[in-house]
């Protein structure tokens, strides 16, 4: 089985349990999971194609690549971006690895978990778990990918279980109830 990730090594073996870390994707096929944890206001988004059995899942902290670029380098998302840790990126990044590892784009559904509200202040455009909630339902649709399920919003933590073979997104929450989506 081959991983794709967002690491910029170009691939790597690993057993049937991927783990994706905050900031970073992961894709592969049929008999893995893809597992992360620690989702707050950040988003998990999980795509696969079930006829291919490919699939992919990504940690996403920010809405936008352009949140993270500082007013002193050029403004434009250079190398030094990780794709990874922002919504609009990840799922350009998602969808690359994954037609390349032999999705049909045609055939990708989605599922979307996270964006919690962690804190009790506001940013001036709103809580970021809802920015990333917002910002990956309309990237989604910008790409044609379908949303099936989604287990967001709220004040607490979640961990995901992706089952790649099934499409299974299990979704365990802080206080100690899973849902399977």
């Amino acid at each position: 089985m081959k991983v794709y990730t967002s690491d910029q090594s170009s691939e790597r073996s690993t057993s049937e349990r991927v783990k994706v870390g905050v900031a970073d994707y992961a894709v592969t096929e049929s008999g893995a999971e893809l597992v992360t944890s620690g989702l707050g206001s950040c988003v998990g988004i999980a795509l696969v194609d079930p006829v291919a059995g490919v699939a992919g899942l990504a940690h996403a902290m920010l809405p936008a690549a352009s949140d993270g670029r500082s007013q002193t380098d050029g403004g434009g998302p250079g190398p030094s971006v990780n794709e990874a840790k922002y919504v609009d990126t990840a799922v350009g990044g998602l969808l690359r690895e994954m037609v390349a590892a032999g999705a049909d784009r045609s055939r990708i559904e989605a599922r979307i978990a996270g964006g919690s509200a962690m804190f009790e202040f506001n940013a001036g455009d709103g809580a970021v778990g809802q920015r990333n909630v917002t910002a990956t339902k309309a990237v989604l649709a910008e790409h044609g990918i379908p949303i099936i399920a989604t287990d967001v919003g709220g004040d607490h933590g979640r961990s995901l279980s992706f089952d790649v073979s099934s499409g299974t997104l299990s979704v365990r929450r802080a206080h100690g109830d899973t849902r399977d989506l």
